[in-house]
């Protein structure tokens, strides 16, 4: 047998008596506490139930972190329970002691903390997983403040380019142009310098006074 399967056959024992033992000293101490003889078993299996159920959000790669944190808590916080109760309980068989009324309201306490804390993790596991898909709006986008136009972005049409090629044959400004075409000065301006790139230095505009 390899070393590991001796790891793991040595845990299942120390596991396995571990939790006898401490099922054991749970039960007596709900005894000692008032608890029906015959639902005493029942106090270890709300505890050690909880601890595994904390345990297996904590360890698992399912659930969101809010969930993952509580569930370190929760697993933690029970097995310091689990281990102060065992103690507690021994000692209290040991020496013939009574539990005092602030012990027997703790331990009377544990089952509905515990079922409390299992159902709150519940419902933030669920929660995590029903996570709603927000379908966020697209921005819009303003052609001009990104430098760009309908002349970049789509040419005009064909009536638009001879309407176009005839006012700045004429010797139109820019705002002229801009009124006469319904496009912003902006577009006028780069008709102008299509139109000179086209034609060039034999087409004189004066784009400062619209005309």
């Amino acid at each position: 047998m390899s070393p590991q399967r001796w790891l793991l056959a040595m845990l299942a024992v120390v596991a396995a008596a571990a939790a006898v033992l401490s099922f054991a000293a749970l039960r007596d101490l709900a005894r000692l506490c008032g608890f029906d003889p015959r639902l005493a078993w029942l106090l270890p299996v709300v505890v050690d139930a909880g601890a595994a159920a904390g345990s297996m959000v904590w360890l698992g790669d399912d659930a969101v972190d809010e969930a993952r944190r509580f569930a370190r808590s929760l697993a933690l916080g029970l097995l310091v329970l689990s281990v102060a109760a065992n103690a507690l309980g021994h000692a209290l068989e040991a020496y013939r002691l009574e539990p005092v009324w602030w012990v027997v309201v703790v331990v009377s306490g544990v089952a509905p903390a515990v079922l409390g804390a299992v159902v709150h993790l519940a419902v933030l596991v669920g929660r995590g997983g029903r996570r709603p898909i927000v379908d966020l709006p697209e921005p819009e986008t303003d052609l001009h403040d990104q430098g760009l136009s309908w002349w970049e972005t789509a040419p005009p049409a064909a009536d638009v380019l001879d309407r176009a090629s005839q006012l700045i044959a004429d010797g139109v400004g820019r705002r002229r142009l801009a009124k006469e075409l319904g496009v912003t000065e902006h577009e006028a301006r780069q008709l102008l310098a299509a139109s000179r790139a086209t034609n060039g230095a034999g087409l004189h505009q004066t784009e400062g006074d619209p005309k």
